[in-house]
């Protein structure tokens, strides 16, 4: 690949910049050719444009951007427009989820309605644990919790947790409710929902508007 140099107003180069690939991420080498200048100095283009250097520069706040015009060194004076900008990818970043009604429908017997999520912990136990799947009557609140070595341990899990609640109680699960991801849709466990006669609903990943969330979410 080739090399990009960047040259000063008076045409001496002070940038020297290699693009370069490190495994699947492309990297850019940068190497500082002269620099005698002691304050800083304003590389960008002369006369810039307001939106290019709002984007330039992470997408700052008007006054931040007036700060750097100020107090840079050989950075041209910013013409701000008359009319407000409304920037699409500050707006995109500001925008926030309103929060879920709360759903007044709950089951109306024991283990009716489970709730179930897996979570990666932030740091492995010393038992070697790296993954903990809960499990949430949606009637009686009751949580149960179950350690993993392995993400692909869940479906076991999943079929010891319900046999267990099978033979120890009067009571057997209706229905499971997670999301779509991976570890509750394999072939095993779907095999096994079907025996049990347990309807498995899903819902969209990564939205924490159902009950699953409210488990895993005090892990942190």
């Amino acid at each position: 690949m080739d090399s990009s140099t960047f040259h000063d107003s008076s045409g001496n180069a002070v940038l020297s910049a290699l693009p370069n690939l490190w495994g699947s991420i492309q990297v850019v080498r940068i190497c500082i050719i002269k620099n005698n200048i002691s304050n800083p100095v304003s590389l960008v283009t002369r006369h810039p444009d307001y939106k290019t250097i709002h984007r330039r520069l992470g997408h700052i706040s008007d006054e931040a951007m007036r700060y750097v015009s100020d107090n840079v060194e050989g950075a041209e004076k910013i013409c701000f427009p008359n009319k407000k900008h409304v920037c699409h990818s500050c707006t995109l970043g500001k925008l926030h989820q309103c929060s879920f009604p709360e759903n007044p429908k709950y089951s109306s017997e024991t283990l009716g309605l489970i709730h179930s999520d897996l979570l990666e912990l932030p740091t492995l136990s010393y038992s070697k644990y790296e993954w903990v799947i809960t499990f949430l009557d949606n009637y009686s609140f009751y949580c149960r919790v179950v350690f993993l070595r392995k993400k692909s341990d869940a479906a076991e899990a999943i079929k010891a947790v319900f046999r267990l609640w099978s033979n120890t109680t009067s009571y057997s699960v209706k229905c499971l409710h997670t999301n779509n991801e991976g570890e509750y849709m394999t072939s095993e466990l779907q095999s096994f929902l079907c025996k049990q006669g347990i309807v498995h609903e899903i819902s969209t990943p990564h939205v924490y508007c159902k009950g699953t969330s409210r488990v895993t979410l005090s892990h942190y």
